[in-house]
């Protein structure tokens, strides 16, 4: 079997992160022949460059769907691709048109990670429901929900990601936010790792914030901080200063998030829209109670009161007082921790869908 997995993506995310993990998880599997097919300036391909990987580039100039169309023929042809694997939406575009001047025993399936709604547009109907779309995998039942209403459910399965839960079990606070801005060793940190978008809500981040300053006790030392970056973050520190919030949340733009994750007393998460974070998992493995709201697949492994807590979209009071429940009790901390850790080592360890996926690449054949 030979899989040509193709994105369209330039930013190294969550898609393009968990496909590369994948590609690397089969690489010894002598029956499956996997290559990557990629725009040329994509951090990916620098990524596959330095790891010797089998991979392809595309150029992105004015005429990139076009490149991209022509890459997908031109590979498949030379290399005798069988089964087509497509992790984004302008991918999928280019390889529904590449198939029209392929061999028909090529088997499309099409990743979607995200559970934003798909517009009710005849375009849109047409693309994913089209019928050489084999399978859609999607990383949660929520994003399988998004196809429910245009496409056969015999075409959808979840498969959910993974993470390496050792390595993040591993690692230890360093503290190495506290030295960087300056914390009192006893200062709580109420932490969130995330692109500056809409859909990770940022905005509500900052109100709870506001609102779990307004509940405890000036004495009481709580810091909020924010990993990542992106477009709204100057429109993010106006709305965080005109929330007298400028000595208590900080952006930190983008780090590794591994070693910063640890320092968290709690991950509080307020996405409109997900598909299923790894950063949950990731909070998991490293014992960090999560909060956060109800988006997309959350509520498949956030049981309240039990793997973490759960609040409607914006819900800035359950939020809130969610988050101080469980700083201010020790008891309930641990059962979280424990049952967190439990449930990630279980349901969400690589190994886990190293199995699922070449289970579900043979179910091909």
């Amino acid at each position: 079997m030979k899989i040509l997995n193709v994105t369209s993506m330039i930013d190294f995310r969550g898609g393009d992160s968990q496909m590369y993990t994948i590609y690397k998880l089969l690489a010894h599997k002598t029956d499956l022949k996997q290559y990557i097919l990629c725009p040329d300036k994509a951090v990916l391909a620098a990524i596959c460059k330095n790891d010797n990987a089998n991979f392809f580039t595309y150029q992105t100039n004015r005429f990139k769907l076009f490149s991209l169309i022509l890459s997908i023929i031109k590979i498949c042809k030379k290399e005798s691709i069988t089964v087509l694997h497509i992790h984004d939406s302008t991918s999928l575009t280019a390889a529904l048109i590449a198939l029209k001047f392929l061999n028909k025993s090529i088997t499309l399936i099409f990743s979607r990670k995200r559970n934003n709604k798909i517009k009710d547009k005849f375009l849109n109907r047409y693309k994913y429901s089209h019928p050489r779309i084999h399978k859609i995998i999607c990383v949660s039942k929520a994003v399988e929900a998004i196809f429910e209403k245009i496409v056969d459910k015999s075409r959808l399965i979840t498969i959910y990601d993974a993470i390496d839960v050792e390595q993040f079990a591993q690692k230890t606070n360093q503290n190495l936010l506290h030295k960087e801005f300056n914390f009192a060793p006893e200062t709580k940190i109420v932490g969130n790792i995330a692109a500056l978008t809409s859909q990770k809500d940022i905005h509500t981040f900052i109100d709870t914030a506001k609102l779990i300053k307004l509940k405890t006790n000036t004495s009481d030392s709580i810091k909020f901080i924010v990993i990542g970056d992106g477009r709204l973050k100057e429109e993010l520190l106006n709305y965080a200063i005109a929330n007298d919030l400028e000595h208590d949340l900080f952006f930190t733009g983008y780090r590794n998030t591994a070693d910063l994750l640890p320092e968290f007393n709690i991950f509080l998460l307020t996405s409109i829209t997900e598909g299923l974070p790894l950063t949950i998992y990731e909070a998991f493995a490293c014992k960090i109670p999560v909060v956060c709201t109800k988006a997309g697949g959350t509520p498949e492994v956030i049981t309240n009161g039990e793997t973490g807590f759960l609040a409607d979209l914006k819900d800035t009071e359950t939020l809130s007082n969610s988050v101080l429940k469980i700083i201010n009790n020790p008891s309930l901390q641990e059962k979280i921790k424990t049952n967190a850790f439990q449930l990630v080592s279980q349901n969400h360890n690589l190994s886990i869908m190293q199995k699922n996926y070449y289970d579900f690449y043979k179910s091909l054949n």
